[in-house]
């Protein structure tokens, strides 16, 4: 997916501004129902009011190995794969994309859009819901 530069560029300081808040900031928030409530203003609006425990997990360097990062370090600040991993809890995995699709679509983004993620998930590992948490998300996360 291609971004152009200067949204680009705009994508990689917002990135760095958050990580330096958090890092500055450590209180994060405890409270479900605020939560709850900043999850669905990232995802749907990404407005960020409130650092969250699962913001730590995000690892810049490991991150910016993916020639993808940009779209994935938006993905993951739009909290998309907490909210597929929250929708995939207690069920199992039926080897299709429907989550998926469907947080991109309550994301607001346009069908066009929609196929190009797709296309970085699978270019990534990502065939099906189950395999974007293990495989594309874990590029994100973690030591």
């Amino acid at each position: 997916m291609q971004l152009s530069n200067d949204k680009e560029t705009d994508n990689i300081e917002i990135g760095k501004e958050i990580s330096q808040h958090l890092a500055s900031n450590p209180q994060v928030l405890n409270d479900k129902k605020l939560i709850k409530e900043e999850v669905k203003r990232r995802l749907v609006s990404d407005i960020q009011t409130f650092a969250l425990e699962y913001d730590l997990l995000f690892n810049e360097e490991k991150a910016t190995l993916n020639k993808d990062c940009v779209l994935l370090s938006l993905l993951f600040r739009r909290m998309f794969f907490y909210k597929l991993n929250e929708k995939l809890s207690g069920l199992s995995c039926d080897h299709t994309l429907r989550l998926t699709k469907q947080i991109l679509t309550q994301m607001q983004f346009k069908r066009g859009k929609i196929n190009e993620i797709i296309d970085v998930f699978k270019k990534n590992g990502g065939q099906c819901d189950c395999e974007i948490l293990y495989n594309v998300e874990s590029q994100l996360i973690g030591k």
